[in-house]
């Protein structure tokens, strides 16, 4: 009996047995099938036995930095994220008086932690810096940026809750890529759209930009600038695609140097270089010395384009 004959054989089989109301339905074993006279055995290509069971391998995750490496502003009720680029805040509440103890107390009291934990995020992204000089409190006296912030607080990504019988507690958190891109509209220099090198540093040249700024005062911003001694601007928005900037930012800030180095944003060859100083009062600004203002300018992969930059500071 050849494979076809066999095959419509055992089709008609089945269809008979589900015709007389069987329940039970079985067909020879795979290794039972006789083959063609001649022809060459047929292995598996696979064990199937333990072809399904062997997990796949699980793709890359992103790794956290280290606790020790954060760069985090914090107040009493929410902290800002430099390294990681994000706002969080909390947010508590207890139920209605006469609702304790009551289901619908407990509901009232999430609803009224999330408006605390939206008050308490609107209060602390108005102090957050923009640049040396300004706060967004400063452009959200424009309706565009207040309207965007405002909706971004209220679709704020709640992260945990936790109800201790009395007291319901929320946690939250905004991108600081969403607020970026509320600010955009308003930003006196504006990244534009640029071609982002793609290709690997030729032979000798640098990866990224690693300004190591530890033995000076910086303060943290959504944007900075850096200059040469002469005060001619080296890297900042100017510089930067607004596509990069907006999803990650001008640069991550960090604490621990050496994990920086091999942090993905400007492994695995950066350019390190230490700051001369930063610009008073405001100590936002960095300042670096003309010859390493020259070795970026001169760099083969410009690492400006796609904010490969980190800043170490202490």
């Amino acid at each position: 009996m050849n494979r076809r004959t066999l095959f419509w054989t055992l089709i008609l089989l089945l269809f008979s047995a589900l015709a007389a109301g069987a329940t039970d339905i079985v067909l020879p074993p795979i290794e039972d099938v006789p083959q063609e006279k001649g022809a060459p055995s047929i292995e598996p290509a696979l064990d199937v036995e333990t072809a399904f069971d062997e997990p796949s391998k699980p793709a890359p995750s992103y790794q956290a930095p280290p606790r020790e490496t954060l760069v985090v502003d914090d107040s009493e009720f929410a902290r800002i994220n430099w390294t990681e680029d994000y706002v969080e805040a909390s947010g508590q509440a207890v139920p209605p008086d006469g609702k304790e103890n009551t289901p619908q107390g407990k509901l009232l009291a999430r609803r009224g932690a999330v408006v605390d934990l939206q008050r308490n995020l609107l209060e602390f992204i108005q102090g957050v810096r923009v640049d040396a000089k300004t706060t967004m409190t400063d452009f959200m006296v424009r309706d565009e940026v207040r309207t965007s912030v405002q909706g971004l607080i209220k679709a704020v990504e709640i992260e945990e809750g936790s109800w201790d019988g009395e007291v319901y507690t929320v946690k939250g958190r905004v991108k600081l890529e969403k607020i970026r891109s509320a600010l955009l509209p308003a930003l006196p220099v504006k990244p534009t759209v640029k071609t982002v090198p793609t290709q690997k540093p030729k032979s000798g040249g640098s990866s990224g930009l690693l300004v190591d700024v530890r033995h000076l005062p910086l303060i943290p911003a959504l944007t900075f600038r850096v200059v040469d001694e002469k005060g001619k601007e080296v890297y900042g928005l100017a510089f930067a695609d607004q596509e990069r900037f907006l999803s990650s930012g001008l640069c991550d800030y960090h604490t621990n140097i050496a994990y920086a180095k091999g942090a993905p944003r400007i492994a695995a060859a950066p350019l390190v270089i230490k700051a001369v100083r930063t610009l008073s009062p405001e100590n936002v600004d960095i300042v670096i010395s003309n010859a390493d203002a020259a070795r970026i300018r001169g760099n083969s992969f410009d690492f400006r384009i796609p904010c490969r930059v980190t800043v170490v500071k202490r």
